[in-house]
């Protein structure tokens, strides 16, 4: 007897599958997911339930409220401009690097607990053995460790930011900021004795308990800060808010969710002894790597700094920002623009070269004339020291902040033709040229013109500390790939930045940003791979 199923050859739905099988594809993606987040959830309480990340939380907080009282020798002037200054640039390197030394600890801790000690236990065949991919365990415990890591980076964060609120106390005679003493204790004990009690009396988790209430709480408790002054006044609270240092703590929350990565991949294989050292070594690796291997990856040749800049035509880029300069400037000394005119105070000595840029374009040609973005501009530039190497009127005049050529600010255009005269609007091609040096200052002072019909474009003109290059920068394949394995840790250390007060550039975080990605998901990947080859029966 013949089969009367849809399979029969000639049945109309014979070469239609049905519908529900159409939609595999989703239904496994779903089911991935559904696998990813219940162990993702897992592995969270789990990470949070680890007494090491109480014990880090309470070094932490400890560590911060020494280094207010220790760092006090650096000698700073405190009357420059910036967010830091003076002996709290010292206490700032030193709390940001508390953070990133417990964060490395505390990351392989958490990553080894939640992989290699499963897997040593043979807990991990709870997981396995049932129909989920290993790829998803790994995502799964990632995603649990990456959201206890925020959770305690969101926490040390926060200490930090009110120990630079509060400041190195320099002498005995300094007055400490009591609110920040009083609302940082309140929110840390406080946090330990709900905790205490709720493990006494409800069999709560002490840990996880301790480290949930106090992200909230010591949130609530540096906002309080921010409204009050160290006299107890109502203050607007973006008074002592520093943005550029916050924004250099999401740089380093994203180094140590890599450094998490890191010992997630790490983990799948050794033990917590080894993950930790691996971990440093990765993290030792990513601060060297600019000098073994990323100087070998641009190629050019800096021939000097730029000590000052001028415009020839007398012109100032402050006059056109003046009352925005004005303001910031006041702003900073606590005090109205007119109290600060009238005292006779120098705004250049408070607001940068670069802030006044970044204040927004001019609607005046004479302001183009100072940006360097017209044909026949010109800027007088004086250098730091002779050059390196014989400069002569007709040299092509590139320009960056990065000593070894990455980023130029002047983009690649032609050389200049001998036979042609150093003259504005002396070619069609754009360029930018050395067409005069000072004969009375040994080399050291230039004139440099835009003496094409149209201009190089320019994103900004030369500044102070900029590096002066003759050539357009190479790129190198060989150092650059093995550049990019390695985790780049200076590109989120951006102390030096806040220190000498040149504001982030958005586009660096963004950048900064797709880069953690890209290093997460590589490391990832090498989890899987690692994780799919090991044996756990």
């Amino acid at each position: 007897m013949r089969s009367r199923g849809l399979s029969q050859p000639g049945h109309p739905a014979a070469a239609t599958p049905p519908a529900a099988f159409t939609k595999l594809p989703c239904y496994h993606q779903h089911r991935m997911i559904g696998h990813i987040l219940p162990i993702a959830r897992n592995s969270f309480i789990e990470s949070l339930r680890q007494p090491i990340l109480v014990v880090m939380l309470m070094i932490a907080a400890f560590l911060q409220v020494m280094n207010t009282w220790i760092i006090g020798f650096t000698m700073g002037r405190a009357s420059l401009p910036g967010e830091v200054t003076g002996d709290n640039k010292l206490l700032y390197d030193i709390s940001m690097s508390t953070v990133f030394v417990l964060g490395i600890v505390l990351a392989s801790f958490i990553a080894t607990a939640a992989i290699s000690r499963e897997i040593d236990n043979k807990t991990i065949l709870t997981v396995v053995s049932k129909p989920i991919s290993r790829p998803s365990v790994i995502l799964g415990k990632y995603l649990g460790i990456a959201m206890a890591m925020l959770v305690a980076i969101g926490i040390m964060v926060a200490m930090l930011l009110m120990s630079i609120r509060h400041g190195v106390q320099t002498t005995a005679a300094d007055e400490p900021d009591f609110p920040v003493i009083i609302f940082g204790l309140a929110a840390v004990f406080g946090s330990i004795i709900i905790a205490g009690l709720g493990n006494f009396i409800y069999g709560w988790s002490f840990s996880q308990t301790a480290s949930l209430l106090m992200l909230p709480l010591i949130w609530i408790a540096y906002f309080g800060v921010l409204l009050l002054n160290d006299e107890w006044e109502i203050q607007a609270i973006a008074t002592d808010f520093p943005p550029q240092i916050f924004l250099s703590c999401i740089a380093l929350g994203l180094a140590l969710l890599v450094i998490a990565a890191v010992a997630t991949a790490v983990s799948t294989r050794v033990g917590q002894v080894m993950t930790i050292m691996i971990c440093s070594i990765v993290f030792l690796m990513g601060l060297m790597s600019n000098y073994f291997i990323g100087r070998h990856v641009y190629s050019n040749d800096r021939v000097a700094e730029i000590a000052a800049t001028r415009s020839p035509l007398g012109l100032d880029a402050y006059d056109f920002q003046r009352d925005q300069v004005w303001e910031l400037a006041a702003a900073r000394n606590g005090m109205t623009a007119d109290d600060f005119y009238d005292q006779g105070y120098d705004p250049r000595n408070f607001v940068s070269i670069r802030e006044v840029l970044a204040m927004g374009p001019v609607e005046d040609p004479q302001w183009q004339e100072i940006m360097l973005r017209t044909p026949g501009s010109m800027m007088v530039v004086d250098l730091l020291g002779p050059p390196t190497t014989q400069l002569k009127a007709g040299d092509s005049f590139y320009y960056g902040s990065s000593p070894n050529g990455v980023g130029l600010v002047t983009p690649s255009f032609e050389p200049f033709d001998e036979n042609s005269p150093l003259e504005s609007n002396t070619r069609e091609e754009p360029g930018l040229m050395i067409v005069e040096i000072d004969p009375n200052s040994l080399g050291q002072s230039l004139l440099v013109m835009q003496i094409g019909e149209q201009a190089v474009p320019l994103s900004r003109p030369p500044l102070p500390k900029d590096s002066i290059f003759l050539r357009p920068t190479k790129t190198n394949a060989m150092p650059l790939i093995a550049w990019s394995v390695i985790p780049n840790m200076q590109s989120y250390w951006l102390i030096d930045a806040i220190n000498k007060n040149q504001p982030i550039p958005m586009s660096h975080m963004l950048l900064v940003v797709i880069y953690s990605i890209s290093q997460i998901i590589v490391f990832l990947a090498l989890a899987v791979v690692l994780f799919q080859g090991r044996d756990v029966g």
